[in-house]
């Protein structure tokens, strides 16, 4: 980028904070943290540069309290020395066409303007930047990206929300796809998977994706949303044997995002695939969502009779229909049963769900002691990190049975 230094570009922003600091308290802006941010550079060089500055007597520290903070930090004015080099500076850029606030407070600039002012190569480090949707790590970009880049609190780079929408845009599709696969290599590095299909599917880097889904599926259910379903909706052309899992969980997302059309033609792929079974799965999960409750249960009656061994998840699905249709007792007696089998053939890995679900009957049932003790049993067998739901469905049980107190605990803990 042509234009000025970052000791000049520091003394710029300065300049327009004059008469806005007293001794008590000042703007974020004159502060380390809003310094660096405004002229784009980490904390670390931001304080090399001010502490030069200081040196040559251009700008002056004090101690300020920030507005909105309570704590007392360092800030940083210009001295008279400052001021008329800031006015030399300002003249300089007006004569010579650069425009001053490209170069500071990059969420406010135009990106079309800050885009043109860019060099070749900036421009590629900037569109890598661009692609990661969230703070990331500034190594990533190197020296020419922290120029051109702010960095957060915590040290992470950030670009604001009007470049990552238009920058895409400006690039040259190829390179946005070279960047969005050097992205993608950097997810995989910080083990960040829905970050990693996000990029994976926009390089182009299908077989990938695929692999992705076929071993994360479950991990990427957990966060669907609708850009998720978009990030699918680009696996159109996926190797043959990793297609039944890809449309799979394209169905589930889409499903889970209430987009009814797309999980219909998803499921209509795993049957055409050959794979019945789990069509009928889907289709019972889809109907019972759309609240088409009989022709859920006879979608998932289906499906267990295909099944050599029917799972818990398939019997709790159906329990959860049964309830959906008050048939509450059914319900119970079913999981019961289901229960007993698996304690008997010694398989009880989801016995936290079976208990789980038995407490919902219950509790949909009219019986929330009951539902109180199933669930505080199947609460113990759950991983501690996954326990919020539990919470809740707690919550609503000593509602139920009248004690505000407990339930008021439990809904807190299930935030």
């Amino acid at each position: 980028m042509t234009g000025l230094t970052v000791a000049e570009r520091i003394i710029v922003h300065l300049g327009r904070f004059i008469g806005h600091c007293d001794e008590y308290s000042a703007p974020v802006d004159v502060s380390q943290n809003g310094i660096s941010q405004a002229v784009r550079i980490s904390r670390a060089h931001a304080a090399i540069e001010l502490k030069k500055l200081k040196e040559t007597g251009m700008v002056t520290e004090g101690l300020a309290h920030i507005k909105g903070s309570r704590q007392r930090r360092k800030v940083y004015n210009l001295t008279s020395a400052g001021m008329s080099r800031a006015e030399q500076i300002r003249n300089f850029a007006e004569e010579e066409g650069i425009d001053v606030s490209s170069l500071l407070d990059l969420a406010r600039c135009d990106p079309v303007v800050f885009w043109d002012s860019l060099t070749e190569d900036e421009r590629s480090v900037f569109t890598l930047a661009c692609v990661f949707r969230g703070p990331f790590d500034p190594a990533v970009i190197g020296e020419t990206g922290l120029r051109l880049v702010p960095v957060d609190d915590d040290g992470r780079a950030w670009v604001p929300e009007n470049m990552r929408e238009a920058v895409p845009t400006l690039a040259d599709p190829a390179a946005l796809r070279e960047c969005h696969s050097r992205a993608a290599d950097e997810c995989l590095r910080t083990k960040d998977y829905r970050g990693r299909l996000h990029h994976l599917a926009r390089a182009g880097r299908l077989r990938e994706a695929a692999m992705l889904i076929s071993s994360k599926g479950e991990e990427l259910l957990k966060v669907a949303d609708a850009t998720l379903n978009d990030d699918l909706a680009l696996l159109t052309d996926v190797p043959e044997r990793h297609r039944p899992r890809v449309w799979e969980l394209q169905a589930r997302v889409a499903m889970s995002t209430s987009d009814w059309s797309r999980c219909r033609d998803m499921i209509t792929s795993v049957s055409g695939s050959g794979d019945q079974c789990t069509a009928l799965l889907l289709e019972g999960e889809m109907l019972s969502r759309e609240g088409r409750l009989e022709e859920a249960l006879e979608a998932l009656d289906e499906a267990k009779e295909m099944m050599g061994s029917p799972s818990v998840e398939l019997h709790c699905r159906m329990a959860e229909v049964l309830c959906g249709l008050g048939r509450h007792e059914d319900s119970l007696t079913m999981l019961q049963e289901v229960l007993r089998e698996s304690a008997g053939a010694g398989s009880l890995d989801r016995a936290d769900l079976l208990l789980y679900q038995m407490g919902r009957s219950l509790l949909n049932g009219g019986r929330p002691e009951e539902a109180i003790k199933t669930i505080s049993k199947g609460m113990s067998l759950a991983p501690p990190e996954d326990r919020r739901g539990w919470h809740r469905i707690m919550g609503e049980a000593y509602q139920a049975a009248g004690m505000q107190d407990r339930a008021a605990e439990h809904f807190r803990l299930g935030r």
